[in-house]
Parts: C-alpha cells; sequence; structure tokens
C-alpha cells in the first residue's frame, strides 16, 4: 500500500488541470476543456506553477510535449530541466502565454458555432497591462473582473468593455497603489458606459482619490454594491462626492488602519453630506464601518432614518462622541429590528473600551433586535447579567461572541437554552467548573444545536480542568452533535514553566 502526501496529490492534481485545460486550447485534447470554463481563476494558475517550480519531476510533467511552447524561463534563459534545482520560471509570461492561448482559443470556438462564450468571469494576478484589453476583447459575456492590482486598468481596458462586454457590472481590486492608480481608475470609469457598473471593490492599500470617487460617480444610478478598504485620509474627506451613489444596498468605508494623522476628521460641511449621502441610500442592507473617526455621529442619522432597514451592521475601531450623541445612536440602533448580523468592536483603539454597563442603551437597543443571528461583542466589555438579558432576548442567535472580566457560571443555563447556537466564543474571564460545563453540553439539542463550536478564551487557570474532563466533554460533543469545545488558559503557571524549559532547551 502506497502512501500519499495529501499535499503532494494536490499539487499533481491541480498540475494535471491546469495541464488539460491549456493544452485544450491547443486543441491536443479529447475534449475543449476551456471552452466549458465559466470562470477562469489565473490567480489559482499563478498557484499552481509557485507549487512546481522547484519540483523537477512535476515541472517536466506539466511542461512536457506541446506544454514546452508556455515554459519560460526568467532572464531569458534557454528552458533546462536537468539541474537539481531548477532554473526560476517567468511566471508573468507564462500566465501571458497561457491566458492568451484560452482566451483566442474560446472566442474562435464560439465565433465557429455560432454560440457565445461561456466565460463570464475573470480573475487575474501577476498580469502586465497590455494583454488586458485582448483578453477582454475576446470575452463578450464578461460580467465581472478580479484583480490583484487594480494598477493593470485604464482607457484601454474599459474601452474594451465598453465595446465588446455589454454585461459587464463587477470589478474588484485586491490593491491599487501605484503612483498613478487615482487617475488610471478614474479614467476606467469614465470610459464605460455611464450607470453600468454595480459593484466596485477595493480590498487593501490602494492610492484612489478624489479624481477616482467623482469618476465613480458617473455610475450612480447603477452602483449596488461599494466596497472601499484602507482608504487614505484625504480620501475620506472626498467622500462627499459620492452623494450621488443613493442605490447601494451594501456599504464599506474603512480608513487606512496604520494613519494616526488625524486629517480624516470632518469638517461640519463634510459630515453633513456624507451623513446625508448615506442616509438617503434607502434601500442599505449592509453597512460597515471599520476605523471611520466619526462612524458614530453618522450612525445617529443613518440609523435613525425610518426607510433604512439594515440585515448586517458592523462598526469598528470608531471614536467616542459626546454622552448625548452616543445615547442617542444606541437608543436609534433598537430601531434596525431587522438586523441579523452584529458586530460592534474596539472603541477608541481599545479592545475592551466598549463597556455596555456604561451605555444600558446599547443593551436594550441589542435586546430588541429580534432577528439577530449573529452578535459579536468580543471587543467590548459585557457582565454576566448582560449576557443573560442577551441571551432570554434573542432565541434566534445562532453565533455570540463577548469579552469582558469574569463572568459567572450562571450564563450557561441561558445559553444553553439557545436553540440554534452553533457558534459561542467567551474571550470574557471564566472559571467555569466541569460539572456546569458538562450540564451545558447536556442541555443542548443534538438536533439544532448539530455542530456547536464552543471557545474558552480566558477560562481562569485555578479553574483548570483535567485532561480527563476536556476529554469528556469533547468526546460528548463529537459523538452526541458533531462539535467541538477548547479551551485556553493564558497565563498559565504550567504552560509558562514548560515554555520556559523549551526555550532553554
Amino acid at each position: 500500500m502506497e502512501v500519499i502526501d495529501p499535499f503532494i496529490e494536490g499539487k499533481f492534481q491541480a498540475a494535471r488541470l491546469w495541464r488539460s485545460i491549456i493544452l485544450s486550447s491547443r486543441g491536443a485534447t479529447l475534449y475543449p476543456y476551456c471552452a466549458y470554463i465559466r470562470a477562469l481563476s489565473l490567480g489559482s494558475l499563478v498557484d499552481c506553477l509557485d507549487d512546481i517550480r522547484y519540483d523537477l519531476s512535476l515541472r517536466n510533467f506539466f511542461f512536457e510535449g506541446l506544454m514546452q511552447h508556455f515554459l519560460v524561463l526568467q532572464e531569458g534563459r534557454p528552458p533546462k530541466s536537468t539541474r537539481s534545482r531548477p532554473l526560476p520560471l517567468d511566471n508573468v509570461e507564462i500566465i501571458r502565454r497561457c491566458a492568451d492561448s484560452i482566451t483566442q482559443y474560446i472566442k474562435g470556438l464560439a465565433d465557429s458555432n455560432g454560440t457565445a462564450v461561456a466565460l463570464t468571469h475573470l480573475e487575474a494576478s501577476n498580469i502586465r497591462p497590455d494583454p488586458l484589453p485582448i483578453w477582454i476583447g475576446r470575452l463578450g459575456t464578461l460580467t465581472s473582473l478580479r484583480l490583484r492590482d487594480g494598477s493593470v486598468l485604464g482607457v484601454e481596458a474599459a474601452s474594451a468593455i465598453a465595446e465588446h462586454c455589454p454585461s459587464f457590472v463587477e470589478l474588484t481590486c485586491f490593491h491599487c497603489s501605484s503612483q498613478t492608480a487615482a487617475e488610471d481608475m478614474a479614467a476606467f470609469f469614465l470610459a464605460l458606459r455611464p450607470n453600468s457598473l454595480q459593484r466596485f471593490e477595493v480590498l487593501s492599500r490602494n492610492s484612489l482619490g478624489e479624481i477616482t470617487l467623482s469618476a465613480l460617480s458617473t455610475h450612480a444610478e447603477s452602483l449596488r454594491v461599494l466596497h472601499l478598504r484602507s482608504l487614505l485620509p484625504s480620501t475620506i474627506k472626498s467622500l462627499h462626492l459620492l452623494s450621488e451613489c443613493t442605490a447601494l444596498e451594501s456599504l464599506v468605508i474603512e480608513r487606512e488602519a496604520t494613519d494616526t494623522s488625524g486629517l480624516d476628521v470632518f469638517s461640519e460641511a463634510e459630515f453633513t453630506q456624507v451623513a446625508t449621502w448615506i442616509s438617503n441610500c434607502k434601500a442599505l442592507r449592509e453597512l460597515d464601518f471599520d476605523h471611520l473617526r466619526d462612524a458614530l455621529p453618522i450612525l445617529k442619522q443613518v440609523l435613525g432614518t425610518p426607510e433604512i432597514r439594515l440585515e448586517r451592521l458592523f462598526i469598528q475601531s470608531y471614536r467616542s462622541a459626546s454622552h448625548e450623541v452616543t445615547e442617542a445612536t444606541w437608543r436609534a440602533l433598537g430601531q434596525q429590528d431587522r438586523l441579523e448580523l452584529l458586530t460592534i468592536a474596539s472603541q477608541d483603539g481599545y479592545h475592551d473600551g466598549l463597556v455596555l454597563a456604561q451605555h444600558p442603551e446599547l443593551t436594550d437597543s441589542i435586546c430588541h433586535l429580534f432577528n439577530l443571528v449573529s452578535l459579536n461583542l468580543m471587543q467590548a466589555h459585557v457582565s454576566s447579567a448582560e449576557i443573560r438579558r442577551i441571551a432570554t432576548a434573542l432565541p434566534r442567535l445562532e453565533e455570540l461572541s463577548f469579552g469582558g472580566d469574569l463572568v459567572d457560571d450562571s450564563i450557561l443555563g441561558h445559553l444553553s437554552r439557545l436553540p440554534k447556537l452553533v457558534l459561542l466564543s467567551i474571550n470574557a474571564i471564566t472559571a467555569f467548573t466541569f460539572d456546569n460545563l458538562r450540564d451545558f453540553a447536556q442541555r443542548l439539542d443534538p438536533v439544532t444545536n448539530r455542530g456547536i463550536k464552543f471557545d474558552l478564551l480566558n477560562q481562569w487557570h485555578e479553574a483548570k480542568l483535567s485532561e480527563e474532563e476536556e476529554a469528556w466533554l469533547n468526546e460528548y460533543l463529537a459523538d452526541n452533535m458533531n462539535g467541538r469545545i477548547a479551551i485556553s488558559y493564558p497565563n498559565d503557571p504550567d504552560e509558562l514553566h514548560e515554555a520556559d524549559f523549551s526555550e532553554s532547551d
């Protein structure tokens, strides 16, 4: 019997799959596999090339025969595979050749058959700007584009979309941070058909600016999803330029996390414009504010807008506001009774900066959100009494996370009566006994609580369970409801003592 490393087996399967897809674009396979693809992930091909780059046998298999056409080594070196450490691959050029072959083939096959290209989604990384418009021009059914580096976009790519891809509606960029990214992305938005883009996301570092947001507003009537992460402070202050984008259903605004300049603080006029803009998004269902200093006063107006009925709200790393604004914001939260997911975290940059006992109106509002399925207060200070109230008031909860100081065993009884609970993470200090944990486990419903994951992240070391007790809990949860429990003991003297020994070794 041969034992195969699953990681090695996975690399081989990926290499064989990509080899078949690429060879099919050369007409060298029984079936035209590449013509069946609806989503072409060139990032996955990059991962495959990274996996095989130093595996000589797998690399030789991948580039055997007709695949030699796609083998390109760095610095123009001739193809050789006899060294113990193979010469490095030129991934960018290999990706260009493969994508060119695939898109050219499926375009030609569709034209000859009088059919449409099946491929609708293109994801790319490690590419140059030049070939992208050519590939897009061959994909008339393209609806979405996902790029690792958005700086490869420009007028040429947008013009190809406008001319050849009438159904294109989605653009996602992992990052977009070249020196001319703001201008290039603005030119891209302006070259698209006006009011055609429905979704735009930038997920990481970027240098988008005022000119970019102004150009994006040419899609104000069509834009439904807008996720702007890691924005520069100057870009945050230009958000009012999006005031015409009121058809939004999902909005994420995140300031670049490491910036401490304070330059993103709104003037009174800018604040009014931004708060009014978001309040005018009557179809808004998802709202995320991350590192947005003025999140609370904006939310005060947004949450109190009767037409807005949020289903997801995420607030993290926000600045505390006046007592009047804070109280009014938390009271307005209680009006959002369609909320299903709620996260409130890291007031003023502190993990436990939000103390629920200081804001009884917040606890009252949370207890009125009867449709809540997920409540994350992991970076808040929550007491035993507040947990008992929340667990009693919100029977639909499936996921609950909270932090705080010492909470007592009494909360376990209330938590065990949540009929749909499948994720429980407690970062508050606990000293739960085995008997009470066993009772909690035995009260759970094997059907409705099936798959439960229970994380005790801050159990007091003097209340440490024995290995046998932890094993019993895990065995019971696994056998009866396919669940598990994980218990951590920070500052456990025994574990610290063992660490000292391991370091000395």
